[in-house]
């Protein structure tokens, strides 16, 4: 059973969807749904379709939470709040729902996420039919015109998010490359490897070297902790997996040694 936390403004039908899915997939113990609080149009919209949403999940007896969601202070405040009695106190799960959140609200949750166990963020996404329905279709006369209409704004000073100094390090200093280079091996072969001798073999190590095995299975076991891979059982055998996280990261690393290499070759060119 898990805790949910919706901060709603214009799309309370596709939350409630998202709320069912997850509904059946883990069980919900207790709902929060955020709202603005703000007297501005925004604050209106987002009191009444909470009004909505609380209705239809009145079951739950939702527990509504008003925060000012262009303020990162306010949303990290009143966020802390709960995440602190429910994951630091109760040791209950939490799924926030991110759908309709602004920059700074997402900057905020995202900050608590890396502070709290126990913290997922959900997004609720539609067909993609319906995305952007909202825009004149590109060829129409009216696009440009509506596009111009949405551009009549300007800017006041920016305001900086306050983070942490100290930043999230998942992999220490002299484990990186190793680890990088298990993930870079599960990634090229399709996500998956057979066994850890396998990916010692992939990696360019000895497998039959009882030191060799060891610290590979060591980092293994701490790149499960962290949520880049998990094992699975079958009898003897002990397969490894990317997780989606495992497998966006080592993406990215990919992305960028391709992007070390172009820059490497431009400055060679340059030197010519």
């Amino acid at each position: 059973m898990v805790v949910v936390a919706i901060y709603t403004a214009f799309h309370p039908t596709l939350q409630r969807d998202g709320f069912e899915r997850l509904r059946a997939a883990k069980g919900i113990e207790r709902v929060y749904i955020l709202h603005d609080s703000k007297s501005d149009r925004y604050g209106f919209a987002s009191r009444r379709n909470a009004s909505k949403l609380a209705k239809w999940l009145e079951y739950f007896r939702p527990e509504r939470v008003p925060i000012n969601p262009q303020s990162f202070e306010n949303v990290f405040s009143k966020l802390f709040a709960i995440l602190y009695r429910e994951c630091a106190i109760e040791r209950r799960e939490v799924y926030i729902d991110v759908t309709d959140l602004p920059p700074e609200a997402v900057a905020a949750v995202t900050t608590l996420a890396l502070m709290f166990r126990g913290v997922h963020m959900y997004v609720v996404a539609t067909t993609p039919e319906k995305r952007g329905d909202f825009i004149p279709p590109p060829d129409s006369p009216k696009f440009e015109e509506w596009l111009e209409q949405k551009d009549d704004k300007r800017g006041l000073e920016p305001v900086e998010l306050q983070l942490p100094s100290i930043r999230l390090k998942l992999l220490s200093d002299d484990e990186r490359e190793l680890c990088e280079r298990i993930l870079l091996a599960l990634y090229r072969r399709g996500g998956e490897a057979g066994s850890i001798r396998d990916l010692i073999e992939w990696c360019g190590d000895d497998p039959s070297m009882p030191a060799v095995k060891n610290r590979y299975s060591r980092l293994v076991d701490s790149l499960a902790r962290k949520g880049f891979v998990y094992k699975a059982y079958r009898g003897r055998e002990r397969p490894v997996y990317l997780t989606e996280f495992g497998r966006v990261y080592a993406h990215a690393l990919v992305r960028a040694a391709e992007a070390v290499e172009r820059r490497l070759l431009v400055v060679q060119r340059l030197r010519v």
